[in-house]
């Protein structure tokens, strides 16, 4: 158990949204925290593939063109 300082106004936004879904104020907050959690790490995962991607100088289109010719799909 911890205690978070928000604005009013924020507060007042949690408990309306907590109420037009039923949940609890508690319940709203885990969730924006696990989401928000997520999202970040989902970003350093993709900031990691983009400069690696740039570093070795590998581009959208080649990684498509090397999907096709290992699953031996073509162009539709």
């Amino acid at each position: 158990m911890a205690t978070l300082t928000v604005t009013d106004d924020r507060l007042r936004q949690v408990d309306e949204f907590a109420k037009e879904k039923a949940l609890s104020r508690e319940d709203v907050v885990d969730e924006a925290i696990a989401i928000y959690v997520r999202t970040k790490e989902w970003d350093d995962i993709c900031a990691y593939g983009y400069s690696h991607a740039l570093k070795y100088g590998i581009t959208e289109d080649a990684i498509i063109e090397e999907s096709r010719e290992l699953t031996g799909t073509g162009r539709a």
